[in-house]
């Protein structure tokens, strides 16, 4: 079952069942992209058609599986250099998206650095 995140509690919930991903290493990475159509003159695209789902193998938690879904992505990097997540940082910013880091937050700037996603829906599951 996959535990929606919409609320600040949703937020706290995830962060201490998943030991804030502490110790994760990214195992898995799949993108989707169904909204774009050919219109006349170009393309239509839809964000809301949009998915990524991220499975982190979490060895703090007895080498858990964490499973996260983020649908309509406004925007996302991943980068792995095949060293561990030591924090998280998942909170709603200003226009109410949820945000995802592999890092603490401490600017915009800074969060490009590394991974992050800005979406406006994330759900997850522990899978192993």
């Amino acid at each position: 079952m996959l535990h929606s995140i919409k609320s600040t509690n949703d937020i706290k919930d995830f962060l201490d069942k998943t030991n804030s991903l502490h110790d994760g290493y990214v195992v898995e990475v799949k993108y989707n992209n169904n909204g774009i159509s050919k219109i006349k003159g170009g393309h239509y695209f839809e964000p809301a058609k949009t998915k990524l789902v991220l499975k982190i193998l979490v060895t703090s938690i007895w080498d858990a599986v964490v499973e996260i879904e983020f649908e309509n992505l406004l925007e996302w990097q991943i980068k792995d250099n095949q060293s561990d997540i030591f924090d998280v940082s998942v909170f709603f910013n200003e226009n109410n998206l949820i945000v995802w880091m592999d890092d603490i937050y401490t600017s915009a700037e800074d969060m490009k650095k590394g991974s992050y996603v800005i979406a406006e829906s994330m759900k997850w599951r522990i899978t192993k």
